[in-house]
């Protein structure tokens, strides 16, 4: 009784939902004045002061490509002809671009609407449904050309719509349920889409032209101003977290240090979001939402709850949701605040006490600073308070810990440097006009001449890749971990007649004429990490600015330290005898594997014996690691995903190594300081 009234329920809001799609006026969605004369006020701005110089003409059908991927990165909306009849147009002017465009968005409103009636049919007609045919759908279709006709399409639409079915019921979820919940989720998407104005149109369309100069180029709408400014000034009422989306997840970009979501320990960068609750409410799917729709949901008052329904980074495939609480908060400067401590570490039957200051951004009190305050907070004193604690306690050597941190003040990474260099140059600034110059104090004195280690990961970047350049260049300590980032640009927001502008003014260059940009810093010496992937990096990033030199500056390195090759022998040898170490390396070689399979089976069956095989193949090897480190096992995979927190901190076991290494360099090279007020000849 109670399958066939879930059934009744299910084909009568079925029925509501055609009937609502019957009854909706097609709209037509166009462009106006507003929008020629603010495009032409963008190009303008790009094609005068932007870092790379770019001709709109050149690149005209370049960004309505980019405006075609945009819309239809799967390639489920349009047909090859029609691409091609988009891109063979002879375009003179933004009014033709934007005319091109907006007809696109108009055909694309048509398509959307076609497919989610017709995948509705397909979820309300048993008949249709085949959850075990030997057919398989790609996972990556924007590798492929696009579909020749509509019947094409129409199969792709039903091959998706069947996958969808099957991660809900892999995941738990009856036939019934998962028909419900993809209805609902059906009933949600076309709800937001109808919501799209021709303001949204614009805007994903000359975003689509700033793209062409970079990633970091962007325009923000007067709605997404109102956003960037409250990133910038850390009082999101939220979650701490900075979202992106690819048009159908809403996926974390980064954890702001400090902010409710880092301190939670519970979402992770890469972890896709597909649903939000309020409190005690339900969760309400987000899939296929816009990115500024998604953020509103998450965001709320302080000290209230949110529920998040997640994909983990890390799960073995996107079946595989767990549902977890944070409580929203400001994120603030202070929670921001470099933290020191240390480490007591044994090398050759010798005691070493090794001084940690993680450090997760480089801020400043901009506003205390304009206000000429003497004690304003930055990142720079705070660092040097813990400094002279850990002075006091009489450390062997410090380790600047600025792995995830993503950047921040340019001026502050120039202070922290000088306190360990004394005085020399850090970086080169390249501007737009070609003029270069060299940032840091000629002269000054060195607060810490002892041993250092800079530790770094994929997402060290900007100003931490400056000053990890900076003491590398000088020789002044040991970098170590994985490359970089590779962030090696400069941006500047300008304002617009509506909205603002984002773009790269500037490069920035190693004192060695190197650039940073898509190469990162490398390493003095290596200590694996478990987000040491192709898949971050600047790299991976569409249209990002090329890496190059310019000349180098004169500059002599410091006294003090030697870096011996032998450090990355005696660090290889303690890693490959770490359990924790060889763990890493296994489950990211699996992991690898796992990623480059580019297609999923339509077969229910197949699908829950081939998680179920990967479930217990991920179980046996973390089994097999825990009896090594002594700990209890789990009985199920189940209850690994249920666990409430990690007793192994493999972060902590990547300072531990990095400790050693620095215990290593001491004992090997590191020389008596002698203090230089001018280390630049």
């Amino acid at each position: 009784m109670t399958k066939i009234l879930s059934t009744l329920k299910t084909s009568l809001v079925l029925l509501l939902v055609i009937s609502l799609q019957a009854l909706t006026e097609e709209k037509e969605y166009k462009f106006n004045e507003e929008h020629i004369n603010l495009a032409n006020e963008v190009i303008d701005i790009l094609e005068n002061e932007h870092f790379v110089k770019l001709n709109f003409k050149e690149i005209q059908l370049k960004s309505l490509k980019e405006f075609l991927n945009i819309l239809d990165r799967n390639h489920l909306i349009f047909l090859e002809s029609e691409i091609n009849n988009f891109l063979s147009e002879d375009m003179l002017t933004i009014e033709n671009t934007l005319e091109s465009a907006f007809s696109i968005f108009n055909l694309y409103s048509d398509r959307y609407k076609s497919r989610h009636k017709h995948q509705l049919q397909i979820l309300e007609n048993s008949n249709l449904l085949n959850l075990n045919q030997e057919k398989s759908i790609s996972l990556n279709r924007k590798e492929e050309g696009w579909e020749k006709s509509i019947s094409d399409l129409e199969g792709a639409w039903t091959n998706f719509i069947t996958n969808d079915l099957i991660q809900l019921i892999i995941n738990g979820n009856s036939l019934e349920e998962a028909k419900e919940k993809l209805i609902k989720r059906q009933m949600g998407q076309l709800n937001y889409f109808e919501k799209t104005k021709n303001e949204d149109i614009f805007d994903i369309f000359i975003n689509a032209v700033t793209s062409r100069y970079g990633p970091a180029t962007v325009y923000f709408s007067p709605k997404r101003v109102e956003d960037f400014d409250i990133d910038m000034k850390l009082s999101l009422e939220g979650i701490g977290a900075t979202l992106s989306s690819d048009g159908l997840y809403t996926t974390v970009r980064s954890i702001i240090p400090g902010g409710p979501a880092d301190k939670s320990k519970l979402l992770k960068a890469e972890d896709k979001i597909i649903g939000v609750g309020q409190e005690q409410k339900e969760i309400k799917d987000i899939i296929g939402w816009r990115i500024d729709d998604a953020v509103r949901l998450i965001r709320g008052p302080i000290d209230s709850n949110v529920k998040l329904e997640i994909i983990p980074a890390n799960a073995l495939d996107e079946s595989e949701t767990k549902t977890i609480t944070i409580t929203r908060g400001l994120v603030k400067l202070e929670d921001q605040s470099a933290e020191g401590k240390t480490l007591t570490i044994k090398n050759n039957d010798q005691e070493f006490l090794i001084g940690v200051i993680e450090l997760p951004a480089f801020y400043m009190d901009f506003d205390a600073y304009q206000r000429r305050e003497y004690n304003f907070k930055s990142s720079s004193s705070d660092v040097k308070k813990l400094i002279t604690e850990l002075k006091k306690e009489k450390i062997d050597g410090l380790i600047l810990d600025l792995r995830n941190n993503g950047g921040g003040s340019l001026f502050e990474a120039n202070a922290l440097a000088h306190l360990f260099l004394g005085g020399g140059q850090t970086v080169q600034v390249k501007s737009s006009s070609g003029d270069i110059q060299a940032l840091g104090k000629r002269r000054g004195f060195q607060f810490y001449g002892k041993p250092l280690a800079i530790l770094v990961n994929k997402f060290s970047a900007s100003a931490s890749e400056i000053l990890a350049g900076a003491i590398q260049d000088y020789g002044r300590g040991l970098v170590l971990g994985t490359e970089t980032f590779g962030k090696g640009t400069v941006q500047k927001m300008e304002p617009l007649s509506k909205g603002e502008l984002k773009y790269t003014e500037s490069k920035f260059y190693r004192i060695t004429g190197n650039s940073v940009q898509i190469s990162g810093i490398s390493p003095d010496v290596y200590i694996p990490d478990f987000i040491e992937t192709e898949e971050f990096g600047m790299k991976t990033l569409d249209n990002a600015l090329e890496y190059d030199e310019i000349s180098p500056i004169k500059f002599k390195t410091l006294p003090e330290v030697t870096t011996y090759s032998n450090l990355n022998e005696l660090a290889s040898d303690r890693v490959k005898t770490s359990p924790i170490f060889r763990y890493i390396s296994e489950e990211k070689n699996w992991r690898e594997i796992q990623k480059k399979k580019n297609s999923l089976i339509l077969n229910l069956e197949t699908r829950k014996k081939d998680k179920k095989r990967a479930e217990n193949e991920f179980l046996s090897r973390h089994n097999r690691f825990r009896e090594e480190m002594n700990l209890n096992t789990y009985k199920t995979y189940k209850e690994y995903l249920n666990k409430e927190e990690d007793e192994m901190d493999l972060e902590e076991e990547i300072l531990i190594e990095a400790a050693n290494i620095l215990t290593d360099q001491i004992t090997l090279s590191f020389k008596p300081i002698v203090f230089s007020l001018d280390t630049t000849t």
